[in-house]
């Protein structure tokens, strides 16, 4: 009986040799070294989303931008479109005219601007002896240096001998003058240190206003 076994089992191990040498090798999965970049691996490797790129822009050093996905368009406020500034920002009054602060209101209802505008005006016509000019912008009768004048013809004929007669400290006081707050009570606004010309508002006998005039002159002449 062994005598027969030995043959089979020969026989059997003959067989089971063949087929080990066909079965199937087995896969084995290799791995990228630590710190290889997927470039390396081949093309189905996932790729990774493209690094940040800091870039130096008006908007503030060191701004983060992704290339990939950020809008890179960046507002110049040095040369943005004004019309896309909100209207609350930017905002002026309607008409143009400017706030009155009020300050000539114990002598007249008109503007501050209006009155500091026509001080200077009339300022510069007695530093320039332009006394036409002046004459035109007296309210008659004004007393002179003791003199009254009833209108500028007779004002204006005395004037022909005022170049040998000024003041110095007249003018010097006008060219001090800044016509800007100047001061003022219910008589009228003074121009000069020691009120060398007073303006003020003029009214006619029906109480209707002729605007502002010269109605004082003090220390013309010597």
């Amino acid at each position: 009986m062994k005598k027969q076994l030995i043959p089979i089992l020969i026989l059997s191990s003959a067989l089971l040799y063949g087929c080990a040498d066909h079965l199937p090798e087995k896969e084995t999965a290799t791995l990228p070294a630590s710190g290889a970049s997927f470039a390396e691996q081949g093309d189905a490797a996932p790729q990774a989303d493209p690094p940040a790129v800091i870039t130096e822009t008006e908007a503030g050093p060191g701004s983060v931008v992704n290339t990939d996905t950020a809008d890179v368009s960046i507002a110049n406020t040095d040369t943005a479109d004004v019309s896309d500034i909100p209207q609350s920002v930017v905002s002026q009054p309607e008409d143009g005219t400017i706030a009155d602060s009020g300050f000539y209101r114990v002598a007249t209802g008109i503007s501050s601007v209006e009155v500091e505008r026509y001080a200077a005006q009339v300022r510069q016509q007695f530093l320039a002896h332009d006394w036409t000019a002046v004459a035109s912008e007296i309210a008659y009768p004004v007393a002179i240096s003791g003199v009254t004048y009833s209108s500028s013809a007779s004002f204006l004929e005395a004037s022909e001998n005022f170049d040998g007669n000024l003041d110095d400290a007249f003018f010097s006081a006008l060219e001090a003058e800044d016509c800007v707050e100047m001061f003022c009570n219910y008589q009228g606004i003074m121009l000069g240190e020691t009120g060398q010309v007073w303006i003020g508002e003029v009214l006619d006998e029906s109480l209707a206003s002729q605007g502002l005039k010269i109605i004082a002159v003090n220390g013309l002449t010597k």
